[in-house]
């Protein structure tokens, strides 16, 4: 949909069930529509009570904010009006602007489009907002926070500004042909496009941890039947997500759920137990156990009494480590402490802390932990160490992280023309041949900030996700 910029837009900027409301209006016929609406002219900046009439009738008091072009968000004329959040009160108001000649209400995410066609913020900066928006929890809400304010836009524009320096060049090249000058230094060019190519492939390898950030880690849940897999998901979610029986392999697919700790969110993933069985049900939901072992970032493996022998401990890990992802934790659990002693506890979990150490060299694991998860003892213990073991995942201030798909995409794009650069260069191929693989990158970064993007079907695609008033 391609919008008229010359129209004055408005939308409730906050949601329905509050007791105020905020109504956002945004064009070059605000300060008409204040004056008309509170009897009064607006001084830019500043909170001015006033009762807003329609028709002469007094609707309510309201606290009306104005913000003149360009030192606004959308970098037009803007008013902010609040008001009590009475559906009668909201309706009437936007309803009488809408109606007047050069009105409309806006679409959802207008008012962060029209803040991008007037330079207020670029694309990613834009995006960002609905991500910020839609934050639940500290990590994402960072995550969001470092993309609005420029982080990821700033990275990119400095090296999409050093590709079009040696495009430039190279055009340069292309022109004088015939004179056989050489405007680029193809050793300056290389070492330049391996800095480039080191810079992008930090962020695309960072796509990943980035998802699970904003999605929740991948936590699964795993043991044989009966170990209390099912418990152990209920007492980490408080509250009853999965059916608990002391029947063997009542669990047999997966069953998910979020958990948010100390502003970080897992997703956590009861599996069905491991065992042979001729149940076919029962074996699909095994070998989907399998899958979300292989993806998981965090493994928590929990053993009940009766314990198994150390022969049988060493062959269960044997069986498990390959099938997990190098950069994933294993966890062992010893759930159902109370039905030991805390002698047989304490020996148990010093030999296994010894074997686990001998059989993984001190990779992929903690030491074990025991918690009982119906008594909900440990479990503070055990978030602790989910935490403890992901932090390194976000605790890194200098890198810039990408959680976006659109993003990751178009990096990816431009990576592979960047090797199709430095492979041409290597080759000793002419400008001719390797502008138009440059050319490329720099068009594949531009689609993040938006600098290369100019049909209005993408925009109108992406902004659609944002909610009304936003």
């Amino acid at each position: 949909m391609i919008h008229d910029l010359s129209e004055t837009i408005c939308a409730p900027a906050t949601a329905l069930g509050g007791g105020l409301a905020v109504i956002r209006i945004s064009g070059s016929l605000v300060p008409q529509i204040a004056e008309t609406l509170l009897g009064k002219r607006l001084a830019p900046r500043e909170a001015t009570t006033a009762g807003l009439r329609i028709d002469g009738q007094l609707i309510d008091l309201v606290v009306a904010t104005y913000f003149a072009a360009p030192h606004s968000y959308t970098g037009e004329e803007v008013v902010e009006l609040s008001c009590h959040a009475s559906p009668f009160i909201v309706r009437s108001i936007l309803e009488w602007i809408a109606h007047q000649k050069g009105c409309r209400m806006a679409d959802p995410g207008e008012f962060t489009r029209r803040a991008l066609a007037h330079g207020k913020l670029d694309l990613a900066e834009a995006e960002a907002v609905a991500d910020l928006i839609a934050a639940t929890t500290a990590t994402q809400h960072k995550m969001a926070m470092e993309q609005h304010t420029g982080r990821l836009s700033h990275l990119l524009n400095e090296l999409r500004a050093t590709l079009l320096r040696f495009a430039g060049l190279l055009e340069l090249e292309l022109d004088f042909s015939e004179e056989d000058v050489a405007f680029a230094d193809r050793t300056t060019l290389a070492e330049t496009l391996a800095t480039i190519q080191h810079q992008l492939r930090l962020l695309t390898q960072s796509f990943s941890t980035g998802q699970e950030l904003q999605q929740g880690i991948p936590t699964a849940i795993i043991g044989a039947p009966n170990v209390g897999k099912s418990s152990l998901l209920n007492a980490l979610l408080q509250h009853e997500r999965a059916i608990v029986s002391d029947i063997p392999g009542t669990t047999r697919d997966t069953v998910e759920g979020r958990l948010t700790i100390r502003g970080t969110l897992f997703r956590l993933i009861d599996t069905a137990g491991l065992r042979q069985t001729t149940d076919l049900v029962e074996q699909l939901g095994i070998e989907r156990s399998y899958q979300q072992i292989s993806s998981a970032r965090l493994i928590l493996w929990v053993i009940a009494p009766p314990l198994p022998t150390w022969d049988e401990l060493e062959t269960q890990l044997g069986e498990l480590l390959p099938l997990t992802s190098p950069d994933s934790t294993l966890i062992l659990l010893l759930n159902k402490r109370d039905l030991l002693t805390e002698r047989e506890v304490t020996d148990w979990l010093s030999h296994c802390s010894d074997q686990l150490q001998r059989i993984t060299d001190k990779r992929h694991t903690t030491p074990p932990l025991a918690i009982s998860a119906r008594a909900a003892q440990g479990i503070e213990a055990l978030e602790e160490l989910m935490v403890t073991n992901t932090h390194t995942l976000h605790s890194n201030e200098e890198t810039v992280m990408l959680y976006n798909l659109r993003h990751y995409e178009a990096l990816t794009k431009a990576s592979h023309a960047l090797e199709l650069v430095s492979e041409g260069l290597h080759n000793g191929l002419t400008s001719d041949l390797i502008t138009p693989y440059l050319r490329e990158a720099i068009e594949e970064i531009g689609l993040v900030t938006g600098a290369s993007i100019t049909s209005d079907e993408v925009l109108g695609y992406i902004f659609s996700h944002f909610c009304i008033g936003k």
